[in-house]
């Protein structure tokens, strides 16, 4: 309780310091003349009497001191003086604050608009409830490690698994939805009942799927996204229980999703994060095809079970169904779990812990130069410093006084550094890097703010504990001698291995950064198969309801392909059911063989199939090497023919003419999705087209007719002189005078999809540029201010050397002599650095191998010229002044 008392009284204290400081000074002054009459009395004269009494109180500052450590907190006041002090300082000197501030400000803005980006993708959890024990389930079969799941094997895992609570599947294909606003095409996502509940607590409106309500007979029901709810029912608050028209079908709506609901669904996936309409399967999921993967499968873990043990599990079950079903045994099925979170974010991981990597070099670059910075002003208050010791302060203080500076600093940087961070960040957005989808997600939260300023302060200390050492360990005898001109050898050799220190750190990120242009130059040159420029795509997606046939769509197709033909400017017009670079769509894949392969070699490999119209290889710019294109005859009543790429006949038939020559492959005369396995004659063969990525080639590609594998959307290519916005008003109005329900979407160049695919290079290359461009300038500053201080404090040597007749040459070789060599030194050690760190970034690599020679040599050179000119510039100044005018005024 007296403990108690005491804190308050002492805290009270605080804020009577006024009163307190003189009520003190009289107490001490009246004590000093008690004394001193005492001694007067004893026959001393007055200055020996006041002498002795100041030696008998000990001294009154020294005395006051004691007094109020008794009676305040001693370490908040001494801190709140060391702060009032250290404003002071960095107030008087501008300049120095203003230089090292913004060099604080850029090296942790970096760091913080990175860490938002990190912190978004890579630590927060998927916005889905239990998301840490969410797991996708792949299906492996052949040479596929990532494939999709035929119904029956969904039904068979989902029975015999006792790792997950609940596993679901979904498969997202298009649509139109009519009868409302405009007819809008969207992305449809067919889900088993128990989908939506994994991902959403509970929908804006309405409610979810129930148990069963996917199954065959069930009544047609949909749930929205909030998107589309706005734009098609206008934000309808009473939407649940009205009709939906999908695909010419009612469909009841019985929910709409929160705003921010998002798939987030690993790349490859074939899940979009824009499905806007989501509807029950509708079927028997364990009655079809066991060889008819479509399906992507998601699950929730039991409490306590680990990703392994799930997986040991699920390869179990595998095992089981290999050996009991001949379907799943000719395939060689396997299954893989996977975290949802990790492997959401594996593609990018790479790119983004890179990037992190980066700025805490530049970051590092920043603490080196303000403490060059700091140990030049320290060298400048050595007599201060030594002053200060004179009259008592202790080594403690001195060093917790410069500390307190220092943090102070690094305080007004960490301000400076969110200002600077926000800017990154809304650049960063600007990029918009494909495959990054949570990116919309990463913000300025509360987590990077206090990351900033942790990162603010232990950046202070680190930066400030040199100098502040230093400064404390300084002879006060040889500081007097030496008149407080010139810093101790001990921190010029310091200064020198903090440049170092710079040009190392530099080396090492520019020597990423040029690899990652090396990389994007590489994909520009890239030739992705087909010609992108002034070819426009768009897509149609024919309901079923209304074209019931593939006779009615091929009618449709004709008419209005022949109307394109007769535009203004057109060159030539085809179709394809999946457009090269568009992963909008689930891939179609499947397994092929050449005429009389053994039964052990016809489910061994695949290849992705396309449906296209006459006209496409023209239309898109592929280069037909061999044969013919399809024509109008190419068609379920004629000889059923296919075209392959290079890359398949190669692989097929080696040294051999593939024309004429037989393939069975899965086709669907039919109708849409019907498929029969069946031989077809190769007819041509096409240069390989870049379809999933520019810098993985990917499967072979076979090419069938539409009227042999027609399909419910069709992406058209249409090749034109005319402007690209003026014929995109064309195609709209004759879609239009055909079909007015039939909605036109994704209307684009194709160059856009070229751009998206190098988007991703296109960000981590823009971005670890930029901040190479920071530890450069970083560098050159540090460079600059370390030769132009040693210039500084050896002006008057320079200046008698000149006197006597020394040449500015030789005084400028001088010079640089002595200051290039930290930056050789520097490239000597960064160069073995960079050779060991980037093949870390050898899977964002194209075109170029990690520790690439001419981009190593490049950088050495230019990073030894930057260290010339930053050592040059002081150089030349020292000596186009007059030694005469130096001497006179020194």
């Amino acid at each position: 309780m007296k403990s108690l008392r005491t804190a308050l009284h002492r805290i009270a204290a605080l804020f009577t310091k006024t009163r307190a400081e003189r009520d003190l000074d009289a107490e001490m002054q009246a004590h000093l003349a008690l004394h001193i009459e005492d001694n007067l009395r004893a026959g001393m004269s007055p200055q020996q009497a006041r002498r002795e009494a100041l030696t008998k109180l000990g001294g009154l500052e020294q005395t006051k001191e004691s007094v109020r450590e008794r009676r305040n907190l001693p370490w908040l006041e001494s801190l709140l003086q060391d702060l009032r002090f250290g404003a002071r300082t960095l107030r008087r000197s501008p300049g120095f604050t203003l230089v090292a501030v913004l060099t604080l400000a850029l090296g942790v803005g970096a760091n913080t608009a990175i860490f938002s980006v990190v912190n978004a993708i890579l630590l927060h959890p998927l916005p889905y409830p239990n998301a840490d024990r969410l797991a996708i389930i792949w299906s492996a079969w052949g040479k596929e490690s990532r494939g999709p799941a035929s119904g029956p094997e969904l039904i068979q895992l989902r029975q015999r698994s006792r790792s997950f609570e609940e596993i679901a599947g979904i498969w997202v294909t298009s649509g139109a939805i009519t009868g409302n606003a405009e007819p809008e095409q969207v992305r449809v996502g067919r889900v088993t009942a128990n989908f939506l509940p994994l991902l959403v607590e509970k929908p804006q409106l309405g409610r979810l799927f129930a148990t069963g309500e996917d199954r065959s007979g069930s009544p047609p029901q949909a749930i929205l996204t909030d998107g589309l709810w706005r734009r098609q029912f206008g934000a309808n608050p009473g939407i649940v229980g009205q009709i939906a028209r999908l695909n010419g079908n009612n469909f009841t709506v019985v929910g709409v999703l929160p705003r921010d609901f998002q798939l987030l669904f690993p790349n490859g996936s074939s899940v979009p994060p824009d499905v806007q309409i989501f509807v029950p399967f509708l079927s028997d999921l364990e009655n079809e095809s066991r060889d008819q993967g479509y399906i992507r499968m998601i699950g929730r873990l039991r409490r306590g079970v680990t990703p392994m043990q799930a997986q040991a599990e699920a390869e179990s079950i595998a095992a089981q169904l290999r050996s009991e079903f001949k379907d799943f045994s000719e395939q060689g099925l396997h299954l893989t779990v996977l975290l949802l979170q990790g492997d959401d974010v594996s593609a990018v991981r790479p790119a983004i812990l890179s990037l992190f990597a980066a700025v805490g070099l530049v970051l590092l670059i920043a603490c080196a130069n303000v403490t060059n910075l700091l140990l030049s002003r320290t060298a400048s208050r050595r007599r201060e410093v030594a002053l200060r010791s004179a009259l008592g302060a202790n080594r403690n203080r001195i060093v917790r006084q410069l500390l307190t500076e220092s943090v102070l600093l690094g305080c007004l940087g960490g301000v400076a550094a969110l200002g600077i961070g926000w800017i990154s960040l809304q650049a960063m957005l600007s990029l918009e890097p494909a495959g990054i989808v949570r990116l919309i997600a990463v913000r300025l939260d509360a987590s990077v703010l206090i990351f900033t300023f942790v990162l603010s302060v232990i950046t202070a200390v680190l930066f400030g504990l040199a100098p502040a050492l230093s400064a404390a360990r300084e002879d006060l005898i040889e500081v007097v001698k030496e008149g407080g001109r010139s810093a101790t050898p001990r921190n010029r050799y310091f200064r020198q291995l903090l440049i170092v220190g710079e040009v190392s750190l530099g080396f090492m990120l520019l020597a990423g950064t040029g690899l990652m242009v090396r990389t994007f130059i590489s994909l520009l040159r890239v030739d992705p198969g087909f010609q992108s420029e002034n070819a426009l795509t768009f897509q149609l997606a024919f309901p079923g309801s209304r074209y019931r046939s593939v006779d009615s769509v091929n009618n449709f197709l004709k008419v209005f392909t022949a109307k394109l033909a007769a535009l203004p400017g057109t060159q030539s017009v085809g179709g394809v059911s999946h457009l090269p670079l568009d992963e909008g769509l689930p891939n179609w894949y499947s397994y092929y063989w050449p005429e009389g392969a053994p039964v052990e070699q016809q489910n061994t490999v695949m290849a992705d199939h396309r449906s296209t119209l006459p006209g496409y290889f023209r239309s898109i710019g592929a280069t037909l090497l061999a044969g013919r294109e399809f024509v109008e005859t190419d068609d379920a009543v004629h000889t059923h023919v296919a075209i392959v790429d290079d890359t398949l006949a190669e692989q097929t038939w080696p040294l051999q003419n593939p024309i004429g020559k037989k393939l069975s492959v899965e086709d669907s005369p039919a109708g849409v999705y019907q498929f029969i396995r069946e031989q077809v004659v190769v007819i041509g063969v096409v240069r390989h087209i870049q379809s999933h990525s520019l810098t993985s080639k990917g499967r072979g590609q076979i090419y069938l007719p539409f009227a042999l594998a027609p399909r419910p959307q069709v992406s058209f290519v249409v090749r034109t002189t005319a402007p690209i916005s003026t014929f995109a008003a064309y195609v709209s109005n004759e879609v239009k005078l055909l079909d007015k329900d039939l909605p036109v979407s994704n209307l684009r160049p194709q160059q856009e999809f070229v751009d998206t695919a190098r988007a991703q290079t296109r960000f981590v290359t823009v971005l670890m540029a930029a901040l190479a461009i920071v530890a450069l300038l970083l560098a050159g500053i540090g460079i600059y201010g370390v030769t132009s201080y040693s210039v500084a404090q050896r002006k008057d040597e320079f200046a008698i050397r000149l006197a006597f007749g020394a040449r500015s040459a030789d005084i400028r070789g001088l010079v640089l002599r002595q200051s290039v060599w930290p930056v050789i030194l520097g490239i000597v050690i960064g160069l073995p650095l960079a050779v060991a760190l980037t093949p870390m970034l050898a899977g964002l690599l194209y075109g170029v191998r990690p520790g690439d020679p001419l981009t190593l040599i490049l950088i050495s050179a230019f990073l030894a010229t930057v260290g010339v000119v930053a050592s040059y510039l002081p150089a030349r100044r020292v000596t186009r002044t007059d030694p005469m005018v130096t001497l006179r005024y020194d």
